[in-house]
């Protein structure tokens, strides 16, 4: 009985709208945190899946002769950071129907983001053996790996992205959803951050 009604507070969805999810929650999140660090450094960070390669003169050797154009640097992947990404989808499927209910929203947001955030962080250290951020000079952090404000920020962010981004992502996609090019374009781009993740992660 209570497995079935915890279902049906589950949100179903079809598979291309959770990927569409993903992506809309991981482009947002990249443009969160990439304005965050710029004010934070007074510099612009490549964050997530950009990247930067060398500059457009040693890809085409005649360019060299061009003072600006030769050293714009190449950059490509996407703006797109997938922890958000889960993220959202996460909190889209398991508590879209607290929707209206910011506080309750905030906490289990708060709560859930966190230990995303904890699990993410050991992943990558046991993984990758890198660490992607450090909380250390945090107030109240755990191993540097998560922190009070940043689960304070995961709370708010959690309220905006469930009340106010996925209501009209939803109405975006109801609107494209007979389109028959909008499936293809949606595994086309998921198709292209398993890519840059791969590159990102175990090629570079």
């Amino acid at each position: 009985m209570l497995i079935e009604r915890t279902k049906d507070k589950i949100i179903q969805l079809e598979l291309h709208k959770v990927f569409a999810y993903f992506l809309v929650f991981g482009f947002l999140g990249w443009i969160f945190e990439t304005m965050y660090v710029w004010i934070g450094q007074g510099r612009f960070t490549y964050r997530g899946y950009f990247f930067v390669q060398q500059p457009f003169s040693y890809y085409f050797s005649f360019l060299r002769s061009v003072p600006f154009i030769s050293k714009i640097p190449m950059i490509w992947g996407l703006p797109f950071i997938e922890l958000y990404g889960f993220g959202g989808v996460i909190m889209a499927v398991l508590f879209g129907h607290q929707k209206d209910r910011p506080v309750t929203l905030f906490i289990m947001g708060m709560m859930t983001m966190t230990l995303l955030e904890l699990v993410g962080s050991y992943m990558c250290t046991s993984l990758l053996n890198t660490r992607y951020w450090d909380y250390s000079t945090n107030f109240m952090n755990f191993e540097g790996r998560i922190c009070l404000l940043s689960s304070l920020a995961w709370g708010a962010l959690s309220v905006i992205g469930v009340s106010i981004v996925m209501p009209q992502i939803d109405r975006l996609y109801q609107k494209l959803s007979d389109k028959k090019w909008l499936e293809i374009s949606i595994a086309i781009l998921i198709l292209y951050a398993v890519f840059c993740a791969l590159y990102k992660y175990l090629l570079a």
